[in-house]
């Protein structure tokens, strides 16, 4: 890259086509649910799921929030504790 800078070319030319996007969003909640539903390369694992779900289910009642799904990949997601901090702030 810094020798197309050294010959003059612009980093518009360098960007072309990178594309902004949600894929690290994406990925966050594509990876829940396959932790949640315990999918690996080689099948179903249901001692994964039940592990991954009981982990985070932990989390979430520490939270004192009732314990389902949502909830769980809100506080994958970081959302639970963005709602937490926002109601505290007030």
């Amino acid at each position: 890259m810094s020798a197309l800078l050294r010959r003059g070319l612009l980093w518009t030319g360098c960007l072309r086509g990178v594309i902004m996007s949600d894929a690290p969003f994406n990925d966050k909640a594509e990876q829940f649910d396959r932790l949640w539903d315990g999918l690996t390369p080689k099948g179903v694992n249901r001692n994964k799921a039940l592990k991954f779900r009981q982990y985070i289910l932990e989390h979430v009642r520490q939270m004192r929030r009732p314990l389902n799904r949502e909830n769980a990949r809100k506080y994958w997601m970081g959302i639970l504790q963005q709602e937490i901090a926002e109601k505290d702030n007030f």
